[in-house]
């Protein structure tokens, strides 16, 4: 490290060793802190129970931070972290406090290389950091530095969408043509990643748009691929590799046994109607309701345990050989490139060539997200409108298939016209992931930046 100016900047003690471990206590991945500006002193937890705190995330806000962030403050930060040699993997702005705490405080989050930056270089860095906020007038703002890996997640003919009735709806998505497709490279059967989006040219081709790190994972050569010759090897694309079509046939045997459990246990409370009736602790008119509906509940139970052995005997058969999992081929793909363009975001997309055998036209539904059973129409729309001020022409589609059409532009994703719960203005995004499902979020209007070391 070299010498880092004296910046006004009231001094803090260390960081122990307890703090640094536990500062981070209840957000999902658990950092370790390196160093922070804040001047709070933080307070160790009390035995019994022993557990701090636990804080969350939360997004930025309509901020001043955010008008001069991207221009000029982010760039000062990373020459910063450069001159100072640093060895910074990202950088990002959120609101990081106590759990039901209103409104965070509004922190500049710095990741580091693990074991790279000791706690006093890195409170010096912090310091300077800290000054070139207070150089722009941007007095409540903190900057923490903490441990942080940034990790490029790489996630017969497809089937047509189940029925919403159906008992295997959830578990026959994986096999859809529907957004959110697990796929990898045969290459590299050990790296998956999720299919982004469909294309059509022309001829009518259908392509699927993805991720370059997903089917060219530590791709050293970071050369330009273009599949142009029929002699040339192809780079063939697979649904699911081996672990994780592995763990969806698990997910298949899981569903059965709990629906079996089930059945078990709507029998024996259909056995205690009986019982009750025969004790005269129910009427015949109670009775028969309770019978009919314990009856019908049973029954879904037993049919569905039905329609999920079958899934789980079609699935082993026809799709555990990885040749009948090959959906297309790599067709294009750009070098993978940092600061691209003129908005210096980075390039890594790929362009797979979809076989058109597996997909029946006839049922394709173009890019759409499956909503699957778990929420109903309620709860999807005051997850995606949580706030009655907001308005919206959002009709939950009878089929579960959500269309994907359009754009967001650049300004709306900085100043989203949408609120949340608290009257802030956010921008409600979801996503339908092979492991996680449909899950809701909330996008930063503050760009976040990432750096990766190239070892040589």
């Amino acid at each position: 490290m070299t010498s880092s100016p004296s910046c006004a900047v009231f001094p803090r003690p260390p960081i122990s060793s307890m703090e640094a471990n536990l500062y981070y206590y209840g957000l999902y991945s658990r950092p370790i802190l390196v160093a922070r500006t804040s001047a709070t002193l933080w307070k160790p937890p009390v035995c019994p129970p022993g557990y701090p705190s636990a804080k969350w995330l939360r997004t930025v806000g309509n901020h001043p931070l955010g008008k001069i962030w991207e221009g000029s403050l982010a760039p000062q930060i990373h020459k910063t972290l450069e001159s100072q040699g640093v060895k910074w993997t990202s950088t990002d702005v959120a609101r990081i406090g106590l759990v039901g705490e209103f409104l965070p405080p509004v922190i500049i989050w710095i990741g580091v290389q693990p074991g790279t930056l000791s706690r006093e270089d890195g409170h010096a860095v912090a310091i300077q950091c800290k000054g070139l906020l207070l150089e722009h007038q941007i007095l409540d703002v903190e900057v923490e530095i903490r441990e942080s890996v940034v990790t490029q997640y790489s996630s017969p003919k497809l089937l047509k969408p189940a029925r919403p009735c159906d008992p295997t709806a959830d578990l026959w998505e994986p096999l859809t043509s529907t957004l959110g497709l697990s796929i990898c490279a045969t290459r590299t059967l050990w790296a998956e990643g999720t299919g982004g989006f469909y294309l059509t040219d022309s001829n009518s081709q259908l392509y699927l748009v993805t991720a370059r790190h997903v089917v060219l994972p530590f791709d050293t050569d970071n050369k330009v691929h273009e599949h142009k010759v029929s002699s040339q090897r192809l780079n063939q694309i697979a649904l699911f590799g081996p672990s994780g079509f592995g763990d969806y046939l698990k997910r298949i045997t899981i569903a059965i046994s709990d629906k079996e459990y089930d059945a078990g246990y709507q029998k024996r409370v259909l056995q205690k109607v009986f019982e009750r009736v025969a004790q005269g602790e129910i009427n015949s008119a109670e009775a028969i309701k309770q019978r009919a509906y314990q009856e019908n509940t049973l029954k879904r139970a037993e049919d569905a345990i039905v329609a999920l052995r079958k899934l789980h005997k079609e699935v082993a058969k026809s799709w555990s050989n990885l040749e009948n999992r090959i959906i297309g081929q790599l067709l294009f793909s750009p070098v993978l490139k940092y600061g691209a363009g003129e908005e210096k975001c980075t390039q890594d997309f790929a362009l797979i060539e979809v076989d058109q055998s597996k997909i029946d036209i006839g049922s394709f539904n173009g890019n759409v997200i499956d909503l699957g059973t778990k929420m109903g129409p309620g709860e999807f729309t005051r997850m995606m409108f949580p706030h009655p001020e907001n308005s919206h022409s959002l009709t939950y589609p009878t089929n579960r298939l959500f269309q994907i059409q359009g754009t967001i532009p650049d300004n709306e994703m900085r100043l989203p016209a949408v609120y949340d719960q608290n009257h802030e203005s956010c921008l409600i995004v979801l996503k339908r992931g092979h492991t996680t499902g449909l899950t809701f979020g909330r996008a930063n209007p503050i760009s976040s930046y990432t750096r990766f070391h190239i070892h040589t």
